[in-house]
């Protein structure tokens, strides 16, 4: 790892040791998580990938007052991971992969930090950002998390206004160790700007958001969401709905562009019981554009892992929640299909793919193992392309605060 990595974490941690007694709080919280993963594809001639793993992530920050109004912050973050499993010599996108030598790490880790300076309701922050913006994401369903780095402004204007103003520079995708340029389709740019305000009204039934960013020389986004939320006596109903446009900036690394995204989705939950249908659509000719590294773009209205991004697709979803904590508290299960039609490759459409999930989610929210927390997936992706396979993911994750 480049030793100008450790600059930022080290002085955060210098600054936090000795302003120790004059902090208000200094925090720190830990994570086990243990994560088997193994997908298995149709086809015979295609290799079984995945592999077992275990991970720490401790994220920790203080802050030291200046006056009344004004504080320094200071944070910093160390993840590290070992693999558990024998290598199998493929990647599977969740360890470090040497495409020369065809072989997967044993262990990776990362280190960041940052510092800042807070006034009032408005912060200043350098170093590592753990965003969640709608073309920049922090993905933690994934064994060590993406993380990016930047200079990031963020203020609250008032009791219903919110805004983050932010550059970043360089990301650390989540199967990587260092820092390095954002890159789409493996074309990096020099930074990511972005302007992102979220709104809230009718006492925060209706939150609204607006993105605005330039990747350079990549492409301009632009983004509206809105989620609705109210109930009827027993029914609750939660509206959600994504419009984004996206065009080529700069010298146009990526060539034309031609791409909008329009997502609606709506739930209507009674009891402990959940039903949502939608409908996404990709308009234009190109795929809606992603970051390398498997970032998500978790403000769709339903992310999947077939990501049903492709040009001219038309997809449905239909999901079903179910909180059984009547039987056991913290138990909840999702049951969740996609199917997506008439998507574009080579200028030629009529490819379909579907996906259908089952998603168990248990947590130990009280006791003496709090934090204790257990998923399972099962995933059965199927497409036109002879690219069907079936994934399993089971999670063990673990908390602590300090």
């Amino acid at each position: 790892m480049k030793k100008t990595l450790y600059i930022v974490p080290l002085a955060c941690a210098m600054a936090a040791t000795g302003n120790y007694v004059f902090a208000k709080d200094v925090n720190i919280d830990v994570t086990l998580k243990n994560l088997y993963a193994n997908r298995d594809p149709d086809e015979q001639t295609k290799p079984i990938t995945g592999s077992w793993s275990q991970s720490v992530i401790a994220r920790g920050n203080t802050q030291y007052a200046l006056s009344d109004d004004t504080k320094l912050l200071f944070t910093g973050s160390v993840q590290y991971a070992r693999r558990l499993s024998e290598d199998k010599h493929l990647n599977d996108m969740i360890l470090p992969f040497d495409v020369n030598t065809q072989k997967q790490a044993s262990s990776y880790n990362k280190v960041a930090g940052s510092m800042g300076v807070q006034h009032k309701n408005h912060k200043v922050t350098w170093g590592e950002q753990w965003v969640d913006t709608p073309l920049a994401t922090t993905d933690y369903s994934r064994q060590l998390i993406t993380i990016y780095q930047g200079l990031l402004y963020s203020g609250q204007l008032n009791k219903q206004l919110n805004v983050d103003i932010g550059y970043l520079d360089k990301y650390s995708p989540r199967n990587e160790e260092d820092f390095r340029k954002i890159s789409v389709n493996k074309k990096e740019s020099d930074g990511l700007a972005y302007i992102d305000l979220k709104h809230k009204a009718f006492d925060n039934k209706l939150q609204t958001q607006i993105f605005v960013s330039e990747l350079e020389d990549l492409y301009n986004q632009y983004s509206i969401g809105l989620n609705y939320k109210n109930s009827i006596e027993q029914f609750r109903f939660n509206t959600k709905f994504r419009y984004y446009y996206t065009e080529e900036t700069g010298v146009e690394l990526l060539g034309d562009i031609d791409n909008q995204y329009i997502g609606l989705l709506h739930e209507i939950s009674y009891g402990p019981n959940t039903i949502g249908l939608g409908i996404q659509k990709i308009e234009g000719d190109s795929n809606f554009p992603m970051l390398d590294g498997a970032v998500p773009v978790l403000s769709y209205i339903n992310w999947t892992q077939g990501t049903f991004n492709k040009a001219n697709e038309l997809s449905y979803h239909v999901t079903f929640n179910h909180d059984a904590s009547w039987a056991l508290p913290g138990l909840n299960l999702l049951l969740r299909y996609v199917d997506g039609q008439n998507y574009m490759i080579n200028d030629q459409k009529g490819f379909d793919e579907s996906e259908f999930d089952i998603i168990m989610n248990y947590r130990m929210n009280e006791g003496r193992f709090k934090g204790l927390g257990f998923q399972w997936l099962n995933l059965n992706y199927k497409n036109d392309l002879k690219g069907d396979y079936i994934e399993n993911r089971f999670f063990t994750t673990y908390t602590m605060n300090f």
